[in-house]
């Protein structure tokens, strides 16, 4: 079972890979590129329902040009 806390982490990181995505003008396949991942897989992540991996998180991080902390502000 996944705790609240796993679920809630989830959730916040979706949330600002979602805003820091759309400041920079990109669109779910064109991150998704970037960072070598199939749009839809952003889109899990971006709704919560993913658990990306540690090397995933600091690809997308890079693509954001913040820091991997920053997604779970």
């Amino acid at each position: 079972m996944i705790s609240s806390r796993a679920a809630h982490n989830r959730s916040r990181v979706g949330i600002n890979v979602r805003r820091l995505r759309k400041s920079k003008g990109l669109s779910q396949r064109e991150f998704g590129m970037m960072v070598g991942v199939d749009y839809s897989y952003i889109s899990h992540i971006e709704n919560g329902t993913a658990n990306p991996s540690v090397d995933l998180l600091s690809k997308i991080a890079e693509g954001l040009d913040v820091e991997v902390s920053d997604l779970f502000l």
